[in-house]
């Protein structure tokens, strides 16, 4: 289906007022790598596409890659699509593939700004409130405690003890104890005295028997033994290194008197 000629004005008009990373001179040529085509796109919807992830390409793969990369991430999510014949052509420069591509571009950009347009509309509109936020229940007020059913008991303080068969003597209703007399309640003096505490020794010192033990000893001893086969090792190497030092001044005096011999003999 080719863009009649009345309707390509207005196409290439569209284009124009939309700011593009390049200049637009072979809009076949311009738009073939599928590149302009996504800057369109996130002009009129920035969150949908991620421009990073297309590149300028020469190549028809790369263009390929393009163009399915947007029909995959970014045409689907307003339900738009370019079929595989038209991709291939666009790639390709085929005269007209583009603005057919571009044709039908602008007509879906149009019809889902339209509904973004009206939903946001409708959810502006008095009586239309949108859906709260998700509350959470007030916990339930613990319940009071049952009054207690028991009675409260009064002292009466203590009473005299009246032998049975005398003047005075009863026994109360609820079978209580006996409660003796004020005197019953003193206690004998009784002298307590406080053990003197022993005196707290004072810690072994460092190093000694008691706070080493014999398996702390013999650990102490095994680490100095090493350390003195690490001394006796170091020694060791530094009189290889001094040899081998040695060696090499004389393979160097050698070396020397070698070339001494060689210019002498006009050898160079």
């Amino acid at each position: 289906m080719d863009v009649p000629e009345d309707q390509l004005q207005q196409l290439y008009t569209w284009v124009d007022e939309i700011p593009l990373s390049r200049p637009k001179r072979n809009i076949a040529r311009d738009f073939s790598d599928g590149v302009l085509v996504a800057e369109i796109t996130s002009h009129y919807f920035p969150k949908y596409i991620e421009l990073h992830n297309y590149s300028g390409a020469n190549g028809i793969s790369q263009k390929m890659y393009n163009w399915g990369t947007l029909n995959q991430k970014v045409f689907r999510k307003f339900g738009f699509s370019v079929n595989k014949a038209d991709c291939e052509a666009v790639c390709n420069c085929v005269p007209g593939a583009i603005e057919r591509v571009l044709k039908l571009l602008k007509v879906k950009i149009a019809k889902h700004r339209s509904t973004q347009s009206k939903k946001d509309e409708r959810l502006d509109q008095p009586g239309i409130a949108r859906t709260p936020a998700p509350t959470v229940p007030a916990a339930a007020p613990m319940p009071s405690p049952a009054p207690s059913t028991v009675q409260p008991q009064v002292n009466v303080g203590p009473q005299l003890y009246v032998p049975p068969g005398q003047p005075g003597h009863h026994i109360p209703q609820n079978e209580a104890q006996f409660v003796p007399a004020p005197e019953a309640y003193a206690q004998p003096s009784v002298n307590m005295q406080v053990p003197q505490a022993a005196p707290t020794p004072l810690p072994p010192t460092y190093g000694s028997a008691a706070v080493l033990g014999d398996g702390a000893a013999t650990l102490l001893a095994d680490r100095e033994a090493t350390i003195q086969e690490l001394r006796e090792t170091n020694e060791i190497l530094e009189t290889k290194v001094r040899k081998l030092e040695q060696l090499v001044r004389l393979k160097d005096a050698k070396v020397q008197t070698l070339m001494s011999k060689l210019q002498a003999a006009g050898i160079s």
